[in-house]
């Protein structure tokens, strides 16, 4: 298997078993340092504590040692014992089927693709256990995203359905609550958020984007004010002309309304360092509106590659929405 590589041991589906492959690139460094910079966000000391305390082995077979050199070739293997997982297929659902494509109603907190951590709560094995062996998500949600998920039927629709995103721009409209403590979105208000976007020059935090130099536009349009539990809310409707990372969450907590419950954006960084670290700390908790970021892929309006139909589908409000109004 190539660098940073995954595999579920057979014997036990809980262990997931990583393979880090030394190139060139890395001949000659400590263990410590290499897991460091193979494996994100974690730092020398825990990367030691992973090497100490940790299910870790080198190939060809060697004592592991945070202070050993890595020799061309070799192959540190981690395994990681997972937490049981529950699934949130009875949340998932098909909104719309046809030869080329499916679309899914993506429940917050699933995930689309596996990761490190996750494997079975995802998009790819809900497709899976629901007997579309061949299908794949075409696009991408965040974790705590909901709604509309565009998927191909079948792999050779991948290509020609990835082209639509990439060419013709399908019509993305979201529903937002966004903290409004202000009145800033009066019922009605119409407004264009289209500052570029990029890595946040003053976060320490990689993943985190803010005023940049690739072109950004979100149209915004506010439909009612609420309140709940203490806070000052606004439902919004958003439609998005470019598909930027964290598009509609930077843009606006740019313009001083952050998603409801946004971990990362609407607090500072100390709070989203402190909250993935310890996410069903009470505590952190009770400083958001809602344990999960109120944002929902609502509607999606899409050519089908091989009729050049018009496919417009709607993913129902989650029921946050209702508790709000």
């Amino acid at each position: 298997m190539s660098d940073d590589s995954y595999a579920v041991d057979p014997e036990a589906a809980n262990i997931r078993e990583r393979r880090f492959e030394v190139d060139s690139n890395f001949e000659g460094w400590r263990l410590d340092q290499f897991l460091a910079n193979r494996i994100p966000r974690i730092s020398r000391s825990f990367a030691s504590k992973i090497i100490r305390d940790g299910d870790l082995t080198i190939m060809p077979p060697r004592r592991a040692k945070a202070s050993m050199r890595l020799l061309l070739g070799d192959v540190v293997v981690l395994r990681e014992h997972l937490e049981p997982e529950e699934v949130q297929d009875e949340e998932a659902g098909i909104l719309y089927e046809d030869e080329v494509m499916l679309v899914l109603n993506k429940p917050a907190g699933m995930l689309v693709h596996e990761s490190a951590s996750v494997r079975l709560n995802t998009m790819t094995h809900y497709l899976q256990r629901q007997g579309y062996v061949d299908a794949e998500p075409v696009h991408r949600l965040d974790r705590e995203t909901s709604g509309a998920l565009v998927c191909a039927r079948e792999h050779r629709w991948v290509a020609p359905l990835r082209g639509v995103f990439a060419t013709d721009h399908p019509e993305k409209i979201y529903r937002v609550l966004v903290e409004d403590p202000r009145g800033m979105w009066t019922p009605g208000r119409v407004q264009t958020l289209d500052t570029p976007l990029g890595p946040c020059p003053l976060s320490r935090l990689s993943i985190k984007v803010g005023e940049g130099d690739l072109r950004a536009v979100t149209h915004v349009r506010a439909l009612s004010r609420h309140v709940y539990r203490g806070y000052a809310l606004s439902d919004l409707e958003v439609r998005i002309e470019t598909g930027r990372q964290h598009q509609i969450r930077a843009h606006l907590a740019m313009d001083g309304t952050p998603v409801a419950g946004d971990k990362l954006y609407s607090r500072d960084d100390a709070f989203f360092m402190a909250i993935c670290d310890a996410p069903d700390d009470v505590s952190l908790l009770a400083q958001l509106p809602f344990e999960r970021q109120a944002l929902h892929a609502w509607k999606i309006a899409l050519k089908n590659p091989k009729t050049g139909a018009l496919l417009k589908v709607e993913a129902p409000v989650p029921k946050m929405w209702f508790e709000v109004a």
